[in-house]
């Protein structure tokens, strides 16, 4: 089992260096302040546009794989980093839980469930902001789910730990409530009035820093609040939600049954609501499940939203079955005469059995490592220098000649927002003197300020961009500011 799903998450970052190109432009974003560019351009300054809507730690995290000049090995590190980020939590929960076979066991159909999930797998096996921020939300809740009461230092760190992921990721603000209210129930008002104090310094601190670290504060905040709330939603809204629950409905459906169980056991113990709470503590996963469902549901339903959405609900609920099991295996120290014993063994292994993963192409992956479009456009910038302008794929630019341009889907999101970007800011994130302008495979302009340049623009052939959809612009159309610093 462990060979199974450690060579599952191998092809999983294999597949997501190879086939998920928004790996490329997630990197270049961090890599990029080794570089002297900011994080958070301005609305009117003329810096290259690469779509940060993020708090900055995630990226500051990913900016230290910057020593990498190779985009394939980049790629495969900012990955792996964000499987070691997320899964390490899971495997973590599921020790602390209960160390030795049972914890083994519930990390394994934890993690087989969640490869499963389209949600779940994106965020934890690509490189995103999700990765770091549900890593610190696993570990804060995490810190409470031992029997007894926390100690003091347990419910600081469990606090700061929070306030870190919301200050990485917004939609995890409702866990920032989950958990005091946890406290509160499990662990009476002093607990809680010191988890809530802990909380407002933290992110106090956490808010000063990144104010004081990234100048000036109104571009922060125009990139993290303002384009993120002016995203518009999709049409129509409700029916979108209902998908969603729909497909969490699929995606949960080998842990309904182990939810039923322990929520049996949980009603028929002894002992008030509060005694319950604090004796079954794998319950902060389901209550903060409860409380981010609604908020993940209105975020997919954004225009452009992704699955990654719905996988912190996968997540949070795939940890209360599992963690939840794990706590059962050997309830009293003698699992043979209890039959909620038996039952934590079968259904952790059933949840196994229905989602183990067979990575039979993990070899063909493999050899396709070096076929990702960023390490294309990296081959041909070296070739061809400043000759092409590549709008999905920054981190070849960046690599290759250690200047960054504008990101598409980032001015296309400017655009949805709307703060489109002038003919001057325009330029300033394009290559100098470059003569073509080439997307990948699949993939075609999305901001109205490309569309435009690349109106009635011949598609060529070009050697070393085969399958291309390379537009030839004729002699230079720029002479840029994007070789100078910020």
């Amino acid at each position: 089992m462990c060979i199974l799903i450690l060579a599952g998450l191998v092809a999983g970052v294999l597949r997501s260096v190879v086939g998920w190109g928004w790996n490329d432009a997630r990197l270049a974003r961090g890599m990029a302040l080794w570089y002297g560019y900011s994080l958070y351009p301005g609305r009117d300054s003329n810096t290259p546009i690469i779509g940060t809507m993020h708090g900055p730690f995630p990226h500051l995290l990913y900016a230290c794989l910057a020593f990498l000049k190779d985009p394939t090995l980049s790629l495969i590190a900012g990955c792996t980093l964000s499987c070691l980020l997320y899964f390490g939590a899971v495997l973590w929960l599921h020790v602390r839980a209960e160390p030795g076979l049972a914890g083994a066991y519930g990390f394994f159909a934890c993690t087989a469930l969640l490869l499963t999930s389209i949600g779940a797998s994106y965020s934890g096996l690509t490189v995103h902001v999700d990765a770091f921020a549900m890593c610190c939300a696993m570990v804060a809740a995490g810190l409470l789910m031992r029997d007894g009461s926390p100690r003091v230092w347990t419910l600081n760190a469990s606090a700061v730990l929070v306030m870190l992921a919301v200050a990485s990721k917004q939609t995890m603000a409702p866990a920032a409530v989950a958990l005091p209210c946890f406290v509160l129930l499990a662990d009476g008002k002093r607990a809680f009035a010191r988890y809530l104090a802990v909380q407002i310094a933290a992110s106090a601190a956490i808010f000063l820093a990144m104010l004081a670290l990234f100048r000036p504060p109104r571009d922060l905040l125009f990139n993290t609040f303002t384009l993120a709330i002016q995203q518009p939603r999709t049409t129509p809204v409700v029916a979108r939600m209902l998908l969603g629950l729909s497909q969490l409905r699929i995606e949960l459906a080998a842990a309904a049954a182990p939810l039923l169980v322990l929520l049996a056991v949980v009603a028929h113990a002894p002992g008030s609501i509060r005694e319950k709470i604090a004796k079954h503590r794998w319950l902060v996963f389901l209550w903060m499940a409860v409380l981010q469902l609604p908020i993940e549901l209105r975020a997919w339903a954004t225009k452009g939203g992704s699955d990654n959405h719905l996988g912190v609900v996968t997540l949070l609920v795939s940890l209360a079955a599992t963690c939840g099991l794990v706590g059962l295996w050997r309830p009293n120290g003698n699992a043979t005469n209890d039959w909620t014993g038996l039952a934590a063994r079968m259904l952790l292994v059933g949840i196994l059995l229905a989602h183990i993963p067979l990575p039979f192409e993990i070899f063909r992956d493999l050899k396709r490592v070096r076929t990702s479009t960023t390490q294309v456009a990296y081959d041909y910038e070296l070739q061809h220098p400043g000759r092409a302008y590549f709008p999905v794929n920054p981190l070849a630019t960046l690599l290759a000649e250690g200047k960054l341009t504008h990101l598409d889907p980032a001015l296309w999101d400017r655009e949805l927002a709307g703060f489109p970007i002038n003919a001057e800011q325009f330029a300033a994130g394009l290559p100098s003197g470059y003569q073509l302008v080439a997307y990948p495979p699949r993939a075609t302009p999305r901001a109205a300020i490309l569309r435009e340049l690349l109106k009635d623009k011949p598609l060529i052939e070009e050697p070393g961009l085969k399958g291309w959809r390379v537009y030839r612009l004729g002699p230079p159309v720029s002479q840029s500011t994007s070789d100078s610093r910020p």
